[in-house]
């Protein structure tokens, strides 16, 4: 009877005009102390109002078996149309004790017909608070209602965020519903927004929104799996949002949805901020729980970050079942990618792979990618695709190492750039070097004909299984005189080392440069890792030379006893060749150097057998791989290689003299 008495005392205040409490104390669908009478009582006088809940467990809504009451509309709830209306569903817990210490004790359930749980519009400064939304086309929309609130809820789950309850759309803010607050940086704070069959989260046309502390995709301990189809969707003109935050409670898990993680669509999508996420693993950082794709930016999104420059806003993006981070289609540009870890764990050190760490596709063009550990994915680092994804930068980044150093390798090449792209810029500066080192194919692959202009400056590479820098076709390509053929990076010669000596403790390195133009290029000097093709690749940058117009250059380096030196060209429009023939320094340990011999190879494409025809003396065969792998040895004494056992493809075969290679060239077998 006081309850009555109190609730018939707040309508008789707000027939004054007055802001009100209202109290919910049935489940029923209509009628004094219901949550629809509440509603349509808040639409009659301005706010703030707040909508508290009292609920009985004696009420016919109560579920004895979650500790929960459900209230289950018959038709669509009246909308929050007053400013400052919040719905707190924490007040059952506080009336009732916690009924459901797993979630929410209050839930409002479509039934699968409803095609609204909540409805804010015009309508700013409303918080939901403690509510569990399920079963609806879309559980909570939000239009043109700036500095709304939603925090502690579960949307698109059961009672206990143990399964899907899914909405079409969980929480939708559109069309200036700007500046909301989406979960916060306590446990209390947190929703949980998973199973909703198409976007858990849409940010649609607004502008300064935060989400932070959600688990989108997930259930309540972060750890297995509810799917959204996307976990949460920026589209249209969302400008200016943080995802995510610097503090572990700030942390957004992003897994587990069927396609997109976090997509951005559209032009629009600009000056966005995603940092401290986890996208594609569990609650530990440690277990993959994978998106297909994690991060994509589509449909001309431009000037978005992802991380940023202190440890603190560094996202994890792992364990998604196809791409990290994705930039595609016409348009999408200058997005940041900024010291994140994409393919291991959130210490760095272990690999949680995604299938491909990063791909540039579609058109997508001048973004940066900065300082990321990209390591332990299962095909390729980063891939650059298709005629107009030009301008995009590659510097500082570790790429097939872990957080300190040691090998994680990507499972194909470290970048690999196919189809069309130009002026990709991979390093520049000694102080934007990347390093790429331990990858199960090149270290960069530049696969077509068509793809130019690409500068690869300063970097580290050792280790690889292919070539550091390959230039198609697969495998070293020969120099030709004067440099007049065509193809990937225009298949710029590389310089020739003719002599490497000691004068005065320091190594004089002399050389040459076929090209067409040689004084307009620059030749940069490195300390060589010797791979198998003996066109070691440059693990050191050491110093840069100008050539003459007739191509000689020379340097002097710092160097040490038993180093190897190899160089590469770059000429005036960024393309860059392959790396040169390895020089030893010398020294007492020293082995025999590798040097520039001829080989000709007949016929070549050749099925059964293939003659060796050349001048340097030998007394081994090895034939490897693409990748470098050893395939076949063999000891000739006929100048005849027997490949019949080979697959079709194209190989490298190395001539070995007692334990020294001292030519190589590649075959093509049918």
């Amino acid at each position: 009877m006081k309850k009555i008495a109190a609730f018939l005392f707040c309508l008789t205040l707000l027939a004054g005009g007055r802001a009100q409490d209202y109290v919910v104390t049935t489940t029923a669908d209509g009628g004094a102390g219901s949550l629809r009478y509440a509603l349509q009582m808040c639409m009659t006088a301005a706010g703030p109002h707040t909508i508290r809940f009292n609920l009985p467990t004696t009420d016919a809504g109560y579920d004895a078996t979650t500790g929960t009451w459900v209230i289950r509309p018959a038709s669509v709830l009246p909308m929050v149309m007053q400013s400052g209306v919040t719905l707190d569903g924490t007040s059952q817990t506080a009336f009732g004790g916690d009924t459901n210490p797993l979630g929410p004790e209050v839930a409002i359930d479509g039934g699968g017909t409803l095609d609204y749980g909540l409805r804010i519009l015009n309508a700013g400064d409303a918080v939901l608070r403690g509510l569990n939304i399920r079963n609806c086309t879309k559980g909570v929309q939000v239009y043109n209602s700036p500095n709304c609130r939603v925090a502690g809820c579960y949307i698109g789950v059961d009672a206990t965020a143990t399964s899907a309850a899914a909405n079409d759309i969980g929480l939708e803010f559109i069309a200036g519903s700007d500046n909301a607050v989406i979960g916060g940086s306590t446990p209390a704070d947190r929703n949980i927004i998973s199973g909703n069959e198409h976007i858990g989260i849409r940010l649609l046309d607004v502008t300064g929104c935060t989400v932070s502390g959600c688990y989108i995709g997930l259930d309540r301990t972060g750890t297995a799996a509810i799917p959204n189809y996307d976990g949460m969707s920026m589209e249209g003109a969302v400008t200016n949002c943080t995802i995510g935050g610097t503090t572990e409670g700030e942390r957004n898990l992003i897994s587990g949805n069927t396609d997109y993680g976090l997509p951005l669509f559209g032009v629009g999508a600009t000056n966005n901020v995603i940092i401290g996420n986890y996208i594609g693993t569990d609650v530990t950082g440690t277990v993959a729980i994978g998106n297909t794709y994690g991060v994509l930016f589509d449909d001309g999104s431009f000037g978005n970050r992802v991380g940023g420059d202190t440890e603190a806003e560094r996202n994890v993006i792992s364990g998604n079942v196809g791409y990290g981070v994705f930039f595609y289609n016409n348009g999408t540009n200058s997005n940041i990618l900024k010291n994140n870890y994409i393919g291991t764990d959130h210490t760095g050190m272990t690999a949680v792979p995604n299938t491909a760490g990063i791909i540039i596709d579609g058109i997508s063009y001048q973004n940066t990618m900065d300082g990321n550990l990209i390591s332990g994915n299962l095909q390729v680092g980063i891939g650059i695709n298709i005629t107009g994804s030009d301008g995009n930068v590659v510097v500082r980044n570790r790429i097939g190492v872990n957080a300190v150093g040691a090998p994680l390798p990507n499972g194909m090449d470290g970048i690999r750039i196919s189809q069309g792209p130009e002026n990709t810029l991979i390093g520049g500066l000694p102080e934007e070097a990347n390093i790429i080192a331990h990858n199960g194919g090149c270290g960069v692959y530049i696969t077509n004909d068509n793809c130019r202009r690409h500068r690869i400056s300063c970097n580290s590479f050792y280790e690889n299984g292919g070539l550091a820098i390959d230039l198609f076709e697969p495998g070293v390509n020969a120099n030709d005189a004067g440099d007049g053929d065509d193809g990937a990076n225009g298949k710029l010669n590389y310089p020739v080392l003719t002599s490497v000596m000691w004068t005065g403790g320091r190594l004089h390195v002399v050389g040459t440069l076929d090209t067409e133009n040689p004084a307009a290029c620059e030749v940069q000097l490195y300390r060589a890792a010797v791979d198998p093709w003996g066109h070691g690749e440059g693990r050191d940058y050491l110093a840069t030379v100008t050539p003459s117009a007739d191509g000689t250059f020379s340097a002097e380096l710092n160097a040490a006893e038993n180093d190897y030196i190899t160089a590469l060209t770059i000429d005036g429009q960024g393309n860059t060749s392959e790396f040169s023939n390895a020089r030893s320094t010398g020294g007492p340990a020293a082995v025999s150097e590798i040097a520039e011999v001829w080989v000709e190879l007949r016929p070549n494409p050749a099925r059964e057998t293939v003659q060796i025809i050349t001048t340097v003396p030998y007394t081994e065969v090895r034939l490897c791989d693409v990748t470098g792998r050893l395939v076949s040895t063999q000891t000739v004494g006929t100048g005849a290689a027997d490949i019949s056992a080979l697959a079709p493809g194209i190989y490298l075969l190395q001539l070995w003299d007692h334990g020294t290679m001292v030519g190589s060239a590649k075959v093509v077998t049918e």
